[in-house]
C-alpha cells in the first residue's frame, strides 16, 4: 500500500484540504461575513472618494513672503527656518478655519457681516490723493464753525482737601500779594495753574455748581473759598478768552484729516451708487400690514 502524503502535524494532506473547502464554503454561507465585506469596500470607496473631492486651498506665495518680511521688520532679522514654518503653519490654520466658517454658514454671523461691511467701505474709499493746501483752507473756510473753541478760564487756585486745614486769614494772605505756589495741595497732580479751561472741563473736573461760579468770576482777584466734591478752592481767574475760530496754521492737521475723512464718504458713497446698480434690490413688505 502507497504510503499517504501527510502534513507537518500528521494530519493527511487530503483531509487539510477537504477541511479548508468547508471553512470557505462556510464563510460563504455566512451573512456576517458578507456584510462586513461589503462595509469594508464601501469604507474603502468613501475613503477614496473623500480623497478626491476634498476642496483645494492654495496659499499663494506671495502671502508667506509677505508675513516673512513683517516679521522680519518687526525682530530686525529675518526668521529662521522654524520660524518661517510656524508662519505657513500659522497661515495654513487661517485659510483652513475661514473655509471651515464659510461651509458652516458663519459669514451669515451678524457681527462677521457688520466687520465685512466695514472692511468694503475701508477698500472702497483707500485711494484717496493727497490733497492740495488750496483745498484745506478751502474746506477750512466752508466748515469753520467746526473749528470754533469755547469760551475758556485759565486761574490760579490754592486746594485743600480737608476745609479744616485752610488758614483763616489765607485769603486776606493772598488778596496781599503773598506767592501761591507752594501752598495747600494738589489736585489730582495738576498744579496751582489749570490753563484754558472750558465749561465742560471745569464741569468735568470740579462739578457743574462751581463751574459756573469760575465762570462768573472777574480776572484778577482772589476769590473763595469754594467748595467742590473734592475740598475746598481758594481761586484767582487769571485769563478769560472767548469762543474765537483758531487760525488754518493752528489746527492744519485737523483739517486735513477731516477733509480725507469727508472725501472717503464722498467716494464710498459713489462707489455704492455703483455696486446698487449690480442687484435688483428686493424690500419685503411688512407681514403684519393689511
Amino acid at each position: 500500500m502507497a504510503e499517504r502524503d501527510t502534513g507537518p502535524d500528521g494530519t493527511p494532506e487530503a483531509l487539510r484540504a477537504a477541511a479548508g473547502r468547508s471553512w470557505w464554503a462556510f464563510l460563504g454561507r455566512e451573512p456576517l461575513v458578507h456584510f462586513l465585506a461589503l462595509g469594508a469596500l464601501l469604507f474603502g470607496a468613501s475613503a477614496l472618494w473623500q480623497a478626491r473631492q476634498r476642496e483645494t486651498i492654495v496659499i499663494d506665495r506671495a502671502t508667506i513672503e509677505a508675513l516673512v518680511q513683517q516679521r522680519s521688520e518687526l525682530l530686525g532679522e529675518p526668521p529662521s527656518e522654524k520660524e518661517q514654518a510656524l508662519l505657513v503653519e500659522g497661515v495654513v490654520d487661517d485659510a483652513v478655519l475661514l473655509r471651515e466658517a464659510y461651509r458652516r454658514g458663519l459669514e451669515q454671523d451678524e457681527l462677521v457681516e457688520r466687520h465685512l461691511v466695514q472692511k468694503m467701505r475701508l477698500i472702497l474709499g483707500e485711494e484717496i490723493p493727497a490733497p492740495e493746501e488750496t483745498e484745506l483752507r478751502a474746506f477750512f473756510t466752508a466748515e469753520a464753525e467746526r473749528y470754533r473753541s469755547p469760551p475758556t478760564v485759565s486761574l490760579d487756585q490754592v486746594f485743600f482737601d480737608d476745609p479744616a486745614e485752610l488758614p483763616a486769614d489765607l485769603l486776606e494772605r493772598l488778596q496781599a500779594g503773598e506767592d501761591f505756589r507752594g501752598l495747600g495741595q494738589r489736585l489730582f497732580m495738576l498744579g496751582h495753574r489749570l490753563a484754558r479751561y472750558s465749561v465742560t472741563d471745569l464741569t468735568d473736573l470740579l462739578g457743574a455748581d462751581l463751574a459756573r461760579k469760575i465762570f462768573a468770576l472777574p480776572p484778577g482777584d482772589w476769590q473763595g473759598p469754594f467748595r467742590s466734591p473734592h475740598g475746598v478752592h481758594l481761586i484767582r481767574v487769571a485769563e478769560k478768552l472767548p469762543a474765537r475760530v483758531p487760525a488754518f496754521e493752528e489746527v492744519a492737521d485737523w483739517v486735513r484729516e477731516d477733509w480725507r475723512h469727508a472725501r472717503q464718504q464722498e467716494m464710498i458713497a459713489a462707489q455704492v451708487a455703483l455696486l446698487r446698480e449690480r442687484y435688483r434690490i428686493v424690500i419685503e413688505e411688512d407681514a403684519s400690514s393689511p
